[in-house]
């Protein structure tokens, strides 16, 4: 079950164009296309008639034409010419998604159109920044995830994995050890950890010529239900805290967000964003490619996990203290829903 009265990412806006896109958000499928004037639009994606998939169909100015018997739909789904007849039947729609174009990517409201407030959407101005380089995810599309939201969420808010996972990219030996804070929010949770007197990653050496003992900070704030901004620094030695803001060193800020397509598959969104190195075209292709590396290994592990949640859905786990933010970030999401279902 998933939360509904909520924004999701939905697709990159250069993905969208004049030919129908299809793609399943939260177990519905979605055709997306442009308009005319180049606004995106988004209907549901069978024709009321037989319900033949629309996104087989062929746009004409800001309507959608089925391509089985060429019943046409505007924009806010309703069939408005059946070829052969002058009069439209009763109840001849399908269901239209309210949109928002922000950040670089589209966002989907899929539940009551009438609160969709475009307001609620998270303010990632550094995915549109100047002052922010952008190293767009996967070549700008999502990564198909075999796996469950949540489990994403999981690991992003438990970044302790970055030692293992990702040792020869982002990690740094004895990062884990450090304990992580966990600040709970009503529609959300944030987890920081610091580590002191660091090795600097091997990322960042390549990027920036880090030498040197570091301290380094990992934050992750995670919004309700799946969108979570990653805050990651480097500053020298004993800078410490009081040097976030304050100590020039390199930073990303990485929205990632997890858009569940069933229950057991997801569309993960994600970019990179960086305070140095801005205007290098080299640096943003070079990164891109870097850190898809990095997600696809995320990627092996969250199937990994899908499969066996799958096969062995009664086998016992134990908690450890780094899950604290993922199982308070997993009430958060089953409260709203219940909320929103009346199971409360």
């Amino acid at each position: 079950m998933f939360l509904q009265n909520c924004w999701y990412v939905a697709a990159w806006d250069t993905e969208i164009g004049r030919t129908p896109m299809a793609r399943t958000i939260v177990g519905e499928d979605v055709v997306f296309y442009r308009g005319e004037g180049g606004a995106p639009i988004a209907l549901e994606d069978r024709c009321c008639h037989r319900n033949m998939p629309l996104s087989d169909g062929r746009v004409i100015g800001d309507n959608l034409r089925c391509g089985y018997h060429g019943l046409l739909y505007d924009p806010a789904g309703i069939c408005i010419d059946v070829p052969g007849q002058p009069a439209i039947p009763p109840g001849a729609q399908v269901k239209s998604y309210p949109l928002v174009e922000r950040w670089h990517w589209i966002w989907i409201w899929m539940g009551d159109p009438a609160l969709a407030d475009p307001d609620t959407i998270p303010a990632w101005d550094c995915l549109d920044s100047a002052e922010w380089g952008r190293s767009p995810g996967n070549d700008s599309t999502p990564l198909r995830v075999a796996c469950h939201y949540e489990l994403s969420n999981d690991n992003i808010l438990d970044l302790s994995h970055v030692a293992y996972v990702h040792e020869n990219s982002l990690g740094s030996p004895g990062l884990a050890q450090f304990p992580i804070e966990t600040e709970r929010r009503d529609d959300g949770v944030e987890m920081i950890r610091w580590g002191y007197d660091l090795d600097p990653p091997p990322l960042f050496v390549k990027y920036c010529g880090l030498t040197g003992k570091i301290d380094r900070w990992q934050s992750s704030t995670l919004t309700a239900p799946c969108h979570c901004l990653v805050d990651v620094g480097f500053l020298p030695a004993g800078s410490g805290p009081d040097g976030r803001d304050s100590v020039a060193g390199p930073r990303l800020r990485v929205p990632i967000s997890t858009t569940p397509e069933t229950a057991t598959t997801s569309h993960m969104f994600y970019c990179q964003t960086r305070n140095f190195g801005i205007g290098d075209d080299d640096l943003t292709a070079t990164m891109r490619g870097d850190f898809l590396g990095v997600f696809m290994e995320d990627v092996t592990i969250l199937e990994s996990q899908q499969r066996i949640f799958a096969a062995r859905p009664d086998a016992p786990t134990v908690d450890i203290n780094v899950d604290a933010p993922s199982i308070a970030m997993r009430a958060v999401n089953r409260r709203l829903i219940d909320a929103e279902t009346g199971q409360v």
